[in-house]
């Protein structure tokens, strides 16, 4: 009877840890023409340290604040401008749309596309193209980089070089050159605004030098960058479910996400939604933000951009029941003209204003 207790146990042990194993990410798990995928920028708020890693890990994420949202949509290389087909089709089975346009002073950039090919082996990332004031430029990279070597498991590393030039006479001359390490360092459990994964974690290193040189302005633009990106991994989601982008300036964090619709909004718990106003708007030198109280809080201000990068942030300060006045001087920051969100914090509860910069 012993000996059947012990076969017993040693069987549940084996299961339970088959059940805590690591997932293994292949081809079947990355995008497909015809996906439709919400991604919301998140804010670190809560300063969550993202570097940790290691087996059978628990990140939890759930303390994120969606921003911004935006729905990458994939399509098939056919799909895109007729162009660009000429110069991807054939190399790259799958597409997807960047931007509309990117603000360029003299310039229209338009029709912003990323393009990629998904195989058995790997996910590359293949080129990029624009229209630069209705000139096609397709950008095709002479050695694909290499995202993703499939399987992708625990412990798995890789490298790859790629690059492009790219000259175009007397209108502009680009060039990238690019090297990215990547390493599979941890796996288990991740957590979201959106949801629980189990998830493979991988970080990459990136180090690439850019320039480019614009013939009309007369100005060149040479880059070195060192950036790292830890991506968090989940069968069939895709992209990764968690993304976060560290370089010297600062952090973008995506994950991915239902539908959010209202970044406008005010949470009653602490302040008299008619009472919120934030003047001048648009403006150029100082904001006011004025609120109405319905009990004594301690609230902090954060400004950011619409990509979630922190332009201004002031330690929480306590405000009285009733009407409280503050203020942000936009003098001496040089923040460039656009829309930014401004959050007021207090206590897990917040406040939400749109806020128009036109430096």
């Amino acid at each position: 009877m012993k000996s059947y207790y012990l076969i017993i146990g040693i069987f549940l042990i084996v299961f339970n840890t088959g059940l805590r194993s690591q997932i293994v990410i292949d081809s079947t798990d990355m995008p497909f023409s015809g996906n439709i995928i919400n991604i919301s920028t998140g804010l670190n708020i809560d300063f969550i340290d993202y570097t940790e890693t290691g087996e059978d890990f628990t990140w939890d994420f759930s303390s994120l604040i969606p921003v911004y949202q935006t729905a990458d949509t994939f399509v098939s290389p056919s799909q895109t401008p007729f162009t660009y087909q000429f110069f991807f089709m054939g190399r790259t089975n799958l597409a997807y749309r960047y931007l509309d346009d990117l603000p360029i002073p003299d310039f229209e950039l338009t029709n912003v596309f990323y393009f990629y090919k998904n195989s058995q082996t790997s996910y590359v990332n293949a080129g990029y193209a624009a229209s630069l004031n209705v000139l096609p430029l397709p950008f095709v990279l002479s050695t694909p980089d290499v995202l993703y070597r499939f399987p992708l498991e625990y412990g798995h590393q890789d490298s790859s070089v790629s690059g492009l030039v790219y000259n175009l006479p007397e209108t502009a001359y680009l060039s990238i050159d690019r090297k990215r390490v990547n390493k599979v360092d941890g796996w288990g459990t991740l957590i979201t605004p959106f949801g629980t994964f189990e998830v493979l974690r991988m970080t990459s290193e990136v180090t690439e030098y850019d320039s480019i040189y614009i013939d009309s302005l007369e100005m060149g633009v040479p880059v070195n960058r060192h950036y790292t990106e830890y991506k968090w991994l989940a069968k069939g989601q895709k992209i990764p479910v968690l993304k976060i982008t560290s370089d010297v300036s600062g952090l973008i964090v995506t994950y991915t996400d239902s539908v959010r619709i209202d970044y406008d909004a005010v949470n009653e718990k602490f302040i008299k939604s008619e009472s919120v106003r934030v003047y001048p708007n648009p403006t150029s030198t100082y904001v006011f933000i004025e609120f109405e109280a319905t009990e004594p809080v301690d609230a902090e201000v954060i400004l950011l951009d619409m990509l979630g990068k922190c332009i201004f942030r002031r330690s929480a300060a306590h405000y009285l029941k009733g009407v409280n006045r503050s203020h942000i001087s936009l003098k001496d920051k040089a923040v460039p003209k656009g829309t930014y969100l401004l959050y007021i914090r207090s206590d897990g509860q917040m406040l939400t204003k749109k806020l128009v910069i036109n430096n």
